[in-house]
Formats: structure tokens, C-alpha cells, sequence
């Protein structure tokens, strides 16, 4: 595994933070790969890699298991929980409610430059011939993020960051992705915020997470278009 940050110890004098820190680590160790469906998780491992108490990683581990991602078994702890189909798209699900609604409050409330700073890096991927996962999650969080925050509610933009970094984990476990950047739906979600008119804004991000399950359900149905 590759090294993750060490907490600090003036960070341990919070306990919800760092249960929270430890989480989010864990997080990212799951979207790295590192850690695959059926893998066991030793939490003194984990404890000691992430320089933490066992009790902010067994509570971080309780979160990731009421979110499904992992679950306990008998005499061999906590396991990562095997890809879900229907995880994913109940998930997605919740998201496309959510972020219609968050790009019709953030309409026309994202700055111009920041605009036109995501529109550039999306037109860069879309020229290139290869692009990595992580180049695609790069540019897919710029995007979102500046829609949920954006939109004003920051409850409602929390959701979506977690809902997004769930879903970031479910697609590291799939197959690999298209090496190509599709620019033109992104753009469009981009350019109805930018338009100032909410409602074509929110049926543009519905419409952009729509077609996202679709295309989910295509490839592991094996349906092509």
C-alpha cells in the first residue's frame, strides 16, 4: 500500500475529527484500489498506518459499514463488501435528486472565471487520447463541487460530496473505464448553470446522472449502443 498522511497528535485531542479524518482515509485508500472487494481489514494495521488510536478506526470502520461498504464477519473481522449493482444505482439515485435541485439553486451563481476554468480543463481532457481515471474524477469533482456549493445549501452540498466519494469507490471497483473524456454532456451541465435559468440547469443535471445509470446498467448487462 502506498503511505497515507499521519494524523497528528494535536488532531487526536478531537475525537470527532479525527474519527472523521480516519474515515476520510479509509475512503481513499477504497478508491485507490488498494483495498478490493473480499479483502480483510485488520484495524491495528490500519491503526498504526494512519498513526491512530484502534477507537477512531473502529468507529470510521462502523460508518463505512452503515454505508455498505464494508461489513463484519465471523472470525475474520471486517471485510470490504463485494461491488453492488444495486448500491451503486440506489445511490445515484439519491444524487440525481439531489444535484437536479442543487443546479437549479446554483444557477447563475458560479463565478464567471471559475466557469470558464472548468470549461478549459474539460476541453483539455477531451483532446487528449488517453485519459486516466483520476484525470476524470479530477475535472467530474470541479464540476459538481462547484454546482453543490454553489446552490447555497450546505447540507444539501455535503450530501453530495459523500454521496460522490461512495460512488468514486463503487467505480474503482469496476471495470476499467473509457480512456476518453467525453466533453459534451459535462459542457452542457456546465453551460445551463452558467445560463442563469434554473429549471433547464436541473433537468440538465438530471438528464447528465440519468444517463449515467444507463450507461452503468448497459456495460454489465452488455448492451451496446
Amino acid at each position: 500500500m502506498t503511505e497515507a498522511s499521519p494524523i497528528s497528535a494535536h488532531d487526536q485531542s478531537a475525537k470527532p475529527n479525527l474519527t472523521e479524518q480516519v474515515y476520510e482515509q479509509l475512503i481513499q485508500i477504497l478508491i485507490s484500489g488498494e483495498l478490493r472487494p473480499g479483502d480483510v481489514i485488520v484495524e491495528r494495521k490500519i491503526a498504526d498506518r494512519l498513526n491512530a488510536s484502534r477507537t477512531p478506526v473502529r468507529e470510521a470502520l462502523g460508518r463505512l459499514e452503515a454505508e455498505r461498504l464494508v461489513f463484519k464477519q465471523p472470525n475474520r473481522g471486517v471485510t470490504v463488501s463485494p461491488f453492488s449493482t444495486e448500491a451503486l444505482i440506489e445511490i445515484l439515485n439519491v444524487r440525481q435528486l439531489l444535484e437536479s435541485e442543487a443546479a437549479r439553486l446554483a444557477a447563475g451563481r458560479i463565478p464567471a472565471d471559475k466557469i470558464e476554468k472548468i470549461r478549459a480543463r474539460m476541453m483539455e481532457l477531451s483532446e487528449k487520447s488517453s485519459v486516466s481515471l483520476a484525470e476524470t474524477w479530477e475535472v467530474d469533482d470541479q464540476l459538481h463541487s462547484a454546482i453543490a456549493e454553489a446552490s447555497g445549501n450546505s447540507l444539501m452540498a455535503g450530501l453530495i460530496r459523500d454521496l460522490r466519494r461512495r460512488t468514486h469507490v463503487f467505480n474503482a471497483y469496476r471495470n476499467p473505464h473509457d480512456s476518453r473524456f467525453d466533453a459534451k454532456e459535462n459542457l452542457f451541465v456546465l453551460d445551463m448553470v452558467a445560463s442563469g435559468d434554473a429549471e433547464k440547469a436541473r433537468s440538465a443535471m438530471y438528464d447528465h446522472i440519468n444517463s449515467v445509470k444507463i450507461a452503468i446498467i448497459n456495460r454489465l448487462t452488455g448492451v451496446s449502443l
